[in-house]
C-alpha cells in the first residue's frame, strides 16, 4: 500500500484544483510543474482514486477531489489554531493546565467565581478544580495530584510549600434565632451546660481548631451531631437541635437556613481561621501569588457584602494578627 500523503502534499492539490492547472499552482508554489504533478499522482495512488476529470480543461475535481478539497480547509484551520495554541503557550511563564484544590467553604460559596475568572480571565488557565475537606487537599498536594490548594491547613509540619494569605475570619456563635436575646447574656460554658453542640467533623481543620479551643478553656460538651459540611451544620442549627461555632465563610454556605439562625459573637476569648493558597515550593512560583490574590479581591466583592447581610455587626469586630507566611501586598482580613 502506498503511503499516505503528507499535509503538503494534500495542499497542492488543493491548489491545482483551486487553480484548474498544474502549472499555475505550480507557479503559486514555487514549484516546478513536475513536483506538482507527482504529488497528486503520489496522492491519487495513496487514495486508490482520481482525484480530477483529466478530459476537461480546467482540471476539474472528481468528487473524491472536492470532498478532500473540503477537508484540506478544515484540516488547514486545524493547523493554525493548534500553532497559535502552541505559540500562546511558549508565552506563558508557567503551565497553564492548573488542577486547583478547593475546601468546601470556600468551593461552595466564592470556587465558581474564581474558577470563572482564572478560565476567562488573562490568565487563560485549563482549570481542574476539586473541593473537600483540607485533609484531603493536603495528602493530594503532597502525592502531586493537584498543584495548589485553597484550604484552612496551614501544613506546618511540612517545609517544602508555600503560603500565601488569602482570607481571615472569626469564628462565631450560631444559635437558633428565637434564643438569640437570652443567650447573648451568657457565657460559653453556660451555654453549652444548657444547649447540645453542633460539631464541624474533627475530620476538618475547623472542627479540630474548636476542639482545641474548647480544651484550652476546659470544656468538653458532650458529643450529639458531627457534620463534614457546613449547610447540614447550619440546618442542624435552624432546626432548633443545639448551637455551633462556625465562621462567617461557613455560614455563608448554609445561607439557605439562614432564616433559621441568629448569630452572636463568640464568647470568651476570640479565634480565627486563616485560608491560604498552599503549593509546593517552586512549583509555580508566578502564578499561585496572581492566584491568591484573585481570590482575595473575589472574597472581598462576592462574600464580603453578603457576609455582611447575614452578620450586620461583624463589620465592626477588630481583625485578628497578621496571618503567617510570606506575606503579600494588601493583605485584607476580614474581620
Amino acid at each position: 500500500m502506498d503511503p499516505l500523503p503528507d499535509l503538503k502534499t494534500l495542499q497542492l492539490v488543493c491548489a491545482v484544483a483551486e487553480s484548474g492547472s498544474m502549472t499555475e499552482a505550480a507557479q503559486r508554489c514555487g514549484l516546478t510543474q513536475s513536483a506538482v504533478s507527482q504529488a497528486v499522482r503520489r496522492a491519487e495512488a495513496a487514495i486508490g482514486t482520481a482525484l480530477f476529470d483529466r478530459q476537461r480543461r480546467p482540471l476539474t475535481p472528481t468528487a473524491a477531489g472536492r470532498l478532500l478539497m473540503s477537508r484540506v480547509a478544515d484540516l488547514n484551520r486545524d493547523v493554525d489554531a493548534l500553532f497559535a495554541a502552541l505559540r500562546a503557550v511558549a508565552a506563558q511563564p508557567e503551565r497553564i493546565d492548573l488542577r486547583l484544590g478547593l475546601v468546601d467553604s470556600f468551593a461552595g460559596t466564592v470556587g465558581a467565581h474564581l474558577v470563572k475568572e482564572l478560565i476567562e480571565g488573562a490568565s487563560a488557565l485549563t482549570l481542574t478544580a476539586w473541593s473537600g475537606l483540607a485533609f484531603s487537599h493536603t495528602e493530594a498536594l503532597m502525592r502531586r495530584a493537584i498543584d495548589a490548594a485553597i484550604t484552612c491547613d496551614p501544613m506546618d509540619g511540612l517545609s517544602d510549600v508555600e503560603r500565601y494569605p488569602v482570607f481571615r475570619e472569626p469564628y462565631l456563635l450560631a444559635v437558633p434565632r428565637g434564643l438569640g436575646p437570652d443567650l447573648a447574656r451568657m457565657s460559653l460554658r453556660e451555654i453549652l451546660a444548657r444547649h447540645r453542640l453542633v460539631r464541624h467533623s474533627e475530620r476538618s481543620c475547623v472542627g479540630l481548631q474548636i476542639e482545641r479551643h474548647l480544651g484550652r478553656l476546659g470544656l468538653r460538651p458532650p458529643r450529639a451531631f458531627e457534620f463534614d459540611t457546613s449547610d447540614a451544620l447550619v440546618a442542624m442549627v435552624a432546626t432548633g437541635m443545639g448551637i455551633a461555632i462556625t465562621t462567617p465563610l461557613c455560614l455563608l454556605q448554609g445561607i439557605a437556613h439562614a432564616a433559621g439562625i441568629a448569630v452572636l459573637p463568640l464568647p470568651g476569648p476570640a479565634i480565627s481561621r486563616d485560608l491560604l493558597l498552599v503549593t509546593l515550593r517552586g512549583e509555580i512560583p508566578l502564578l499561585a501569588p496572581r492566584i491568591a490574590a484573585l481570590s482575595r479581591d473575589i472574597l472581598e466583592r462576592q462574600a464580603r457584602p453578603r457576609i455582611g447581610a447575614l452578620v450586620p455587626w461583624l463589620d465592626a469586630a477588630e481583625p485578628g494578627p497578621p496571618v503567617g507566611g510570606r506575606p503579600l501586598p494588601g493583605d485584607p482580613a476580614l474581620p
